[in-house]
């Protein structure tokens, strides 16, 4: 075969791509490149007219203690949650490799993950206000029987346990999508050395699914920071504004205050922090896969 013509440029084969190149751009560069543009702006969301105020926006986020503490609940949310889910679905993932059954213990951890992040927060906000509160009542939990949920100093706490609730299953999944590639040989012959299981795991299998944990790294704290359905239905930002991420503040910005252009300043910010952030674990786990090979 002509490898040059294999290789030409088809405009036929191109017409293939134009549909999702189109959606691309439409639902994923149109408003990123708005979200910039409106945040150099006073638009308030609703009147086609705006005055162009430049870095105006930015600079009063640097002096706006509103937004300080929903950046804080946004980092200690996407921290707690990024260790629970890739420890709790390593865990899984590990523990139920040779299980009898395994097939159907792994479905059923991993139901939740299907479920809608608006429904789950509902359902659990009823749970901690009806059973899991007369749980505490009996047991004399003082926390849980007034109502985690209503406790400014648990209620963010919460929200990373219904988190890692409902997406612990997808994590798991991709860790043992990781088990799958590790050689059975490696654990025989590290157990003719009479290595124990626990050093079998720490120095045979987890370096071998290092591609898997990075993975599972860098989705766990993007997916963190934008989260909003789900702390939205299950406390809705509060008590107070305990609770309340910066996701939430961005849609309380550019709708219910009517500050547009201030809410898509929010929200470049947002989105430099989780490429920073991306970045940096990026550059970490991708240094410590090449010290293992």
């Amino acid at each position: 075969m002509d490898l040059s013509k294999r290789n030409r440029f088809s405009f036929s084969e191109f017409l293939f791509v134009v549909p999702a190149l189109v959606f691309y751009l439409v639902f994923v560069v149109y408003p990123l490149l708005g979200g910039i543009f409106y945040s150099l702006t006073d638009w308030n969301g609703i009147s086609p007219g705006f005055n162009f105020i430049g870095l105006d926006n930015y600079i009063n986020l640097a002096h706006d203690e509103y937004v300080l503490g929903p950046l804080w609940n946004s980092v200690i949310f996407a921290f707690v949650s990024m260790i629970l889910l890739n420890v709790f679905g390593l865990l899984f993932a590990v523990g139920l490799d040779n299980v009898a059954g395994k097939s159907f213990y792994r479905a059923l951890f991993y139901l939740p993950s299907v479920l809608g992040s608006l429904i789950v927060g509902y359902i659990f906000s009823f749970l901690f206000t009806v059973p899991f509160s007369e749980f505490g009542k009996m047991i004399g939990w003082e926390a849980l029987a007034n109502n985690a949920l209503g406790d400014p100093d648990l209620a963010l706490a919460m929200g990373c346990f219904v988190a890692t609730w409902k997406g612990v299953g997808w994590y798991m999944v991709i860790y043992i999508a990781g088990l799958q590639n590790v050689d059975r040989s490696l654990h025989e012959a590290a157990i003719i050395d009479g290595a124990s299981a626990w050093k079998r795991f720490w120095s045979v299998t987890f370096p071998l699914i290092a591609p898997a944990f990075t993975i599972n790294m860098i989705l766990s704290v993007e997916r963190a920071f934008k989260e909003y359905d789900l702390m939205f239905s299950l406390t809705g930002g509060g008590p107070g504004r305990a609770s309340e991420l910066l996701s939430m503040t961005i849609y309380n910005e550019s709708f219910t205050n009517k500050r547009a252009g201030y809410g898509s300043a929010l929200g470049v910010i947002l989105f430099l922090i989780i490429v920073a952030v991306t970045l940096i674990q990026l550059a970490m786990l991708r240094r410590r896969e090449n010290d293992i090979n």
